[in-house]
């Protein structure tokens, strides 16, 4: 069950993960489902949502990109500080029971953070796993030591071919799904290329699940700050792991536009 009240945490480690990207870890468990989010509480600031990226062996990362004033002062914390954290929250990826499946993972920016979580969780049952990460440059490239690690199968792509392959995640995508048999694609990261992942896996059968992040407020459906048009539905308890299908059937603002604080239409 998902906490309400922000619970104090210790930084018990922090380490770099990308340029101006940083995980903290922390001594325990959210029993949280890979794919679902918390929010961090700095006293006096704010409060913000951020994907979990490791829940097991009594440890809890979270990883965060320094882009605006709270996650800036986030990423100035040290081991040592504490910061408030409430949830876990949301729907997170689906994990298929009573076969052996072979399930890729693509995560664009900072999605591969999220998504290595759930790539042990499928190795935990028994699947085989395919990691593909991509970036604009090397610099920006996230968990890829991380997915090599944890033997998954691991493509990397750059936008300017400075590490791993020029192009992007979707090219490697299509590539695989020609040549090998895939039972599940899960991806996070920019919606216009989860977008295309989804059409991609719709055109070959493949089942797809996409996380759609909107402006997670509360956290827990009280809000309505993250309901998305068509069908109204908030994100924070609906999502943010959706069915790929139903996304692209069901939720015309997928991969087109999103919501501001103030609701303003924002364009991917």
């Amino acid at each position: 069950m998902p906490t309400y009240t922000p619970q104090a945490f210790t930084i018990a480690k922090k380490f770099p993960s990308a340029e101006n990207v940083w995980t903290f870890g922390f001594e325990g468990t959210l029993k949280s489902t890979p794919g679902q989010f918390v929010n961090v509480w700095i006293p006096g600031l704010n409060e913000k949502p951020f994907s979990i990226a490791r829940d097991f062996e009594n440890e809890i990362w979270l990883t965060v990109c320094a882009v605006g004033p709270f996650s800036t002062a986030l990423c100035e914390k040290q081991v040592g500080d504490r910061v408030g954290i409430r949830g876990p929250y949301g729907k997170g990826f689906g994990f298929p029971s009573g076969i052996t499946p072979l399930v890729v993972l693509v995560g664009g920016g900072y999605g591969m953070a999220p998504l290595h979580n759930a790539g042990i969780m499928h190795q935990k049952n028994g699947a085989t796993v395919i990691a593909i990460t991509g970036a604009r440059s090397a610099k920006n490239v996230l968990f890829v030591e991380e997915c090599q690690k944890s033997d998954f199968e691991t493509f990397v792509t750059t936008d300017d071919g400075t590490l791993g392959q020029k192009g992007f995640t979707t090219d490697i995508l299509e590539e695989i799904l020609d040549e090998r048999k895939i039972d599940l694609v899960q991806t996070c990261g920019p919606e216009k290329m989860m977008k295309r992942i989804a059409e991609k896996c719709r055109t070959k059968g493949v089942l797809c699940e996409v996380s759609i992040e909107r402006y997670m407020k509360c956290g827990f459906g009280v809000c309505g700050q993250c309901t998305v048009d068509g069908t109204g539905e908030r994100m924070c308890k609906s999502g943010p792991v959706v069915d790929g299908n139903y996304a692209l059937e069901n939720i015309p603002e997928f991969g087109v536009y999103h919501r501001g604080p103030e609701g303003q239409k924002i364009m991917w």
